[in-house]
């Protein structure tokens, strides 16, 4: 009986043994873990500002853009940490200036380094709604005919189309009827290049491009090569640009001419732009440069990072190519007339592709502008969106051009 009993009485400590053993174990992973964290806590806590995978974001902010140190624009917080910013004083003082001079109804400037992926400048302006800040990254505005580029860039690609081939159509260029993307060679008697056709904004033209040579999945895929449909990381949300093709009758060729369902932000317009500028390359944007504490050390910086290969070197060339006769003799070739260029950009050849469409979301017609210089090897990639209605007040291309000079204009000083 006693044997039995010290045998109950073993196991009972072996029990309570094992029990102390584990209490003991959780209390140090808990108070290691405490300890650790105390030690390592997230610098940027008391700060609008978060790190994650390595990207930072605002948490319900966006820098007013109104302190300088050292040419910079900064923000200083309450625990001593610094934020500097991408942005380029020159540029974006002039943009919010010449915004702000014509009054427009909406307007929205986005600037950016092709090669580094740091935004140069970052504007928002409506005479309508003079607190709306939102405008760069709203996508419910039409893509309109900025949507041609990545039609374009399917068709050299995929189907080795040369920009020098001859397509032959009918009916005015800058209308789009069912008959007209249809081949017809007893009525189709005009004929214009691929090349041309973009410069000039040709809609028949790419609607015949499409109905050749195109389907729905390839445009959707370059589509989504371009960051269609995809969620684009940077510092503040950004609307996700939509893309959607249904599989009706005429879808594809509205969609290829620019009269589809797709939807553009002008920060997601200045990443194609830079796409094509970088040898198709896109960069992942980015408008903080650094973050710094009291002591001077660096908690995060802005490093170049590849966001997509959307096209070859080979295809953003061509592109590159194309986009250099817009400005030559194309949509935008009066605006851009050597005599009506401010010194500074005078001699740079530049890059761009326009695009013009009515919308709801704000109501009013839209002019886009994407544009690069100079074009042999970009530094620069900017895209101006304004809409106008009913009166109209400037276009995007002259925010574009005005944009360019600023930069330019400070290089040459």
């Amino acid at each position: 009986m006693k044997k039995n009993r010290f045998r109950h009485t073993r196991k009972e400590r072996s029990k309570l043994a094992f029990i102390f053993t584990i209490a003991g174990s959780v209390l140090f992973l808990l108070l290691g873990t405490w300890a650790w964290g105390g030690l390592s806590s997230d610098p940027l806590t008391d700060t609008p500002l978060s790190i994650k995978k390595e990207l930072i974001r605002f948490k319900n902010f966006r820098p007013k853009l109104e302190h300088l140190k050292e040419g910079k624009y900064i923000s200083q917080f309450k625990n001593g940490i610094t934020a500097s910013y991408t942005i380029d004083q020159k540029i974006q003082q002039r943009i919010e200036n010449y915004f702000e001079r014509y009054k427009v109804p909406y307007g929205s400037f986005v600037a950016m380094s092709p090669k580094t992926g740091k935004i140069l400048a970052l504007v928002d302006y409506s005479a309508r709604e003079p607190k709306r800040r939102d405008l760069a990254f709203q996508a419910s505005y039409p893509a309109a005919s900025i949507f041609k580029l990545v039609t374009a860039a399917a068709a050299i690609e995929e189907k080795q189309i040369s920009p020098d081939h001859s397509i032959s159509y009918r009916g005015q260029f800058n209308r789009l009827r069912p008959a007209y993307w249809e081949d017809h060679p007893k009525k189709d008697k005009l004929k214009m290049s691929v090349s041309d056709a973009l410069a000039r904004s040709n809609n028949v033209v790419f609607a015949k491009i499409a109905n050749r040579w195109l389907d729905i999945p390839t445009l959707l895929d370059y589509g989504e090569r371009f960051y269609f449909n995809r969620s684009i990381p940077f510092e503040s949300q950004v609307q996700m640009s939509r893309m959607e093709i249904y599989a009706k009758e005429g879808a594809l060729e509205n969609t290829a001419a620019g009269f589809g369902k797709v939807g553009l932000s002008p920060l997601h317009a200045v990443l194609i732009g830079s796409a094509i500028a970088n040898n198709g390359t896109m960069m992942t944007p980015c408008m903080v440069d650094h973050v710094i504490n009291t002591a001077g050390e660096i908690l995060y910086e802005c490093r170049p990072k590849v966001l997509k290969e959307s096209i070859r070197p080979e295809t953003a060339a061509i592109l590159r190519k194309m986009m250099g006769k817009t400005v030559r003799n194309g949509t935008v070739k009066n605006i851009f007339r050597r005599r009506y260029r401010d010194p500074s950009i005078r001699k740079v050849k530049i890059g761009g592709k326009t695009g013009s469409l009515r919308g709801k979301t704000p109501k009013g017609r839209y002019t886009w502008f994407i544009a690069m210089a100079p074009l042999e090897n970009p530094e620069i990639v900017v895209a101006a969106m304004v809409v106008n209605d009913p009166v109209w007040h400037i276009k995007a291309p002259q925010v574009a051009k005005e944009g360019l000079t600023a930069y330019f204009d400070g290089l040459s000083k």
